[in-house]
């Protein structure tokens, strides 16, 4: 860990991700507490999250950018973007349900430039992290450190509502946004001086070009057996807990404070604290990506029948941390096997494939709250991540795959598939 802090680079790598991740918790949790104070109505708080997550749907054209392009450069516009764009937020709240319309519409184009913030960042990582061990770490590291940041995030956005109104919560967050952008920008110099690795410099990005590279990193995956085999049980991760995400206001509000709706938050971030940490402890193979979605599924369970908060509270903790152990394996996994030139398109669209299923299941989760009650919402989540984890343990691929440890081919050999038998 002392190695990586070493660099400055990847110091303010790691400074931009803590200020971005601290106004995306307070801008979270001020956004989804107010359509549900508003709206008292856990179908139109979720059809909010939908309207949120929907745009990273299209991640998967921003690819070809981030594998071009400096992927710090991007990563500062989009922050610059989304800043701008909540900023205006708080003077269309004070009319209360009046402007929601307008305002999803703005949140939704923020979420636009939120899908080229992300990959940006993980093709960035590589470029600072070339041992695959370190990178395993560098991830770990980073996962736990962000849970902290989203529990001083959340602790701290239900205690701002209170404290400033959402009005002024949300220029917070804006603000904060505006000076992670300012870190990325230094970060670009620094990245362009030392390193263009990774990154097309020949000429401009023709419409022609542009197909043919977002066809390579299509390619890539389709050729890689395990990426393949794993695509829709990223989509289901996601669909499950959108289930999840959208029940959480409403336990809020029916406890009558924002507070309760941190404290879930927060303990579920803890346990992907527990979890990122865990990783380096834990086999690094397929078996133990399956078995923690089996522990996930389980402990999504017990949230749903917990009938005391103080109970809830660790159901959800216990859903961090299994969550954790996947996020971290399967980012890494990315990371390790793709060629730095392809890097970029193959986590958009990774990514695209995975949070299409976001909205989706933000969707039914609202319709199925409008005919059930949350504990069977929840319940179905429960059922379908079990299944998943379940049928991993039955594919060959999953049980013998090993995430490799020494010097990859995606980080030594630019143009190695790396398939997977």
């Amino acid at each position: 860990m002392n190695h990586l802090f070493k660099d400055n680079r990847f110091v303010r790598f790691f400074a931009s991700r803590t200020v971005a991740n601290i106004a995306d918790s307070i801008y979270s949790i001020v956004l989804l507490y107010f359509v549900q104070q508003s709206t008292q109505s856990v179908a139109f708080t979720s059809f909010t999250y939908a309207a949120v997550s929907t745009a990273s749907i299209f991640s998967f054209f921003v690819g070809p950018l981030v594998d071009r392009y400096s992927p710090a450069r991007l990563a500062s516009i989009a922050l610059f973007a989304q800043a701008i764009l909540i900023s205006i937020v708080p003077f269309l709240i004070r009319d209360g349900m009046t402007n929601l319309i307008i305002i999803l519409a703005i949140v939704f184009i923020a979420s636009c430039f939120s899908m080229l913030f992300y990959p940006a960042n993980s093709k960035m990582l590589p470029q600072l992290v070339r041992v695959p061990d370190l990178i395993i770490r560098a991830n770990s590291m980073i996962s736990s450190s962000d849970q902290i940041i989203n529990i001083a995030g959340y602790l701290a956005g239900a205690s701002l509502i209170i404290a400033m109104g959402m009005q002024n919560t949300f220029l917070l967050a804006s603000g904060m946004l505006f000076l992670a952008g300012v870190v990325y920008i230094r970060l670009s110099k620094q990245l362009d001086t030392h390193s263009t690795e990774g990154t097309h410099s020949e000429g401009s990005l023709t419409l022609g070009h542009y197909w043919r590279e977002l066809k390579e990193g299509y390619t890539f995956v389709k050729r890689h057996t395990f990426l393949r085999i794993m695509l829709p049980f990223f989509a289901l991760a996601n669909f499950s807990m959108a289930f999840l995400i959208i029940t959480m206001p409403s336990i809020a509000v029916d406890y009558g404070s924002p507070i309760y709706y941190s404290l879930l938050y927060i303990s579920y971030f803890i346990g992907i604290f527990v979890g990122s940490f865990l990783v380096n402890v834990l086999k690094r193979n397929g078996l133990t990506i399956a078995a923690a979605w089996v522990a996930t599924g389980l402990a999504i369970f017990l949230f749903s029948v917990m009938p005391q908060m103080w109970m809830k509270l660790l159901a959800a903790l216990l859903i961090g941390a299994f969550t954790g152990i996947i996020n971290v394996l399967q980012m890494s996994l990315i990371q390790i096997i793709t060629p730095l030139p392809l890097l970029g398109r193959v986590i958009a669209f990774t990514n695209t494939l995975s949070n299409a299923a976001l909205p989706l299941g933000a969707l039914i989760g609202g319709a199925l709250a409008l005919r059930f009650s949350l504990p069977e919402v929840l319940f179905f989540s429960a059922l379908i991540t079990v299944l998943s984890g379940l049928i991993m343990f039955f594919i060959k691929t999953v049980r013998q795959f090993e995430i490799p440890l020494e010097k990859a081919g995606g980080l030594g050999h630019p143009h190695a598939t790396n398939e997977v038998s």
